[in-house]
C-alpha cells in the first residue's frame, strides 16, 4: 500500500524486508519540504564551486532569500549526519475507529493513527481504485475512515487496520480493497480460512511480502497485517467482541445516495460486487 500503513516493517533477522503494499500512508507535516529543496541546492553548489561561492551568492545585495536564510551551520562541512528526523506528524481523523483498535499486542505498546479519505487517497493507483469504488456506490472520499494501531519501534511484526465506509456493506469494502491491491499484485493469492476462532479472508501478496488477514464485523473490515501467522493469531484475538453493528461515523456523505447514479455495470450503492476471490 506507496509504502503500506504509517511505519516501515522491521524485519526480522536474516530475513529481506517484505513488500508493503499500498494503503494508508503517514501524514506529514507541511513546511519542511522547501528546507531540503534549499538544502540540497546548496549542497550542490558547494559541491561544484566550493562554499566560498556559496558565501558569496548568500552575501550578495539581492540573494535569495532561500540561500541567504539558510543557517550558516548547515554549511559545515565537517558536520555528521546524526540529527534526528522531525517526528511525523499524528493524525487522528476517525478516534471512533481508533477505540476499535488493541493499545497493545504481545506486551508491545501500539500507537494509533487514523485518516479520513480526504487526507488519506491520491493519484496513487491504489488510491484511484479506492475512489472509483467510492464513486460507483455514490459515496465520497470523506465517507471513508481508516484507522491503524502499530508498532513505533518496528519490533512487531503487525500492525492491526480497520476500514470504514458510511454506508458501505463490509463485504464490498473488503472486495474493493482487494481489488485496489490486485492492480500491484495480479497473482495475489484469497483465501478463506479460519483462524484463531474467526472467518478471515487471507491475501496472500507472494514471497517476501507481508499477508493480509481481513475480517469484518459489522460494517468494518480489520485488516492485520503480518508476515508471521502466529502473531497474526494473536491480534486476531486482540479485536473487540463482534457487535454486529458499524462504528459510529464522523463525518457525512455530502451527497445523498438518492441523488446519485452509479456508473453502468457498478453495484448497487453499499452493495458487494462479487465474493472476494472471485
Amino acid at each position: 500500500m506507496r509504502e503500506r500503513g504509517v511505519q516501515s516493517r522491521r524485519v526480522r533477522p536474516g530475513q529481506v524486508e517484505p513488500v508493503r503494499r499500498p494503503g494508508p500512508p503517514p501524514k506529514r507535516s507541511g513546511g519542511s519540504g522547501n528546507f531540503w529543496q534549499v538544502l540540497a541546492i546548496v549542497a550542490l553548489v558547494a559541491a561544484t564551486a566550493g562554499w566560498t561561492t556559496v558565501a558569496v551568492l548568500a552575501l550578495r545585495p539581492g540573494a535569495p532569500a532561500s540561500v541567504a536564510e539558510v543557517p550558516t551551520d548547515s554549511f559545515d562541512p565537517d558536520a555528521t549526519d546524526d540529527g534526528e528526523v522531525p517526528p511525523v506528524a499524528d493524525t487522528h481523523d476517525a478516534p471512533e475507529l481508533e477505540s476499535l483498535l488493541p493499545a497493545t499486542l504481545s506486551g508491545t505498546t501500539l500507537q494509533v493513527q487514523s485518516w479520513d479519505g480526504d487526507g488519506l487517497l491520491t493519484d496513487d493507483p491504489w488510491s484511484l481504485a479506492m475512489t472509483a469504488f467510492l464513486t460507483s456506490v455514490c459515496k465520497v472520499p470523506a465517507d471513508l475512515h481508516v484507522a491503524q494501531s502499530y508498532d513505533p519501534d518496528q519490533a512487531l511484526d503487525a500492525s492491526i487496520g480497520v476500514y470504514h465506509a458510511d454506508g458501505v456493506e463490509s463485504t464490498a469494502l473488503r472486495d474493493a480493497l482487494i481489488a485496489a491491491w490486485k492492480g500491484d499484485y495480479p497473482e495475489m493469492a484469497i483465501t478463506q480460512e479460519t483462524i484463531g476462532g474467526k472467518q478471515v479472508t487471507k491475501g496472500d501478496f507472494g514471497e517476501d511480502t507481508i499477508t493480509s488477514y481481513l475480517y469484518l464485523d459489522g460494517d468494518n473490515v480489520y485488516d492485520i497485517e503480518s508476515s508471521d501467522e502466529t502473531i497474526a493469531t494473536t491480534a486476531l484475538g486482540a479485536l473487540p467482541a463482534p457487535s454486529g453493528s458499524p462504528a459510529a461515523s464522523s463525518s457525512s456523505s455530502p451527497m445523498p445516495v438518492a441523488s446519485c447514479v452509479p456508473a453502468p455495470g457498478s453495484p448497487e450503492p453499499g452493495a458487494s460486487a462479487s465474493p472476494a476471490g472471485e
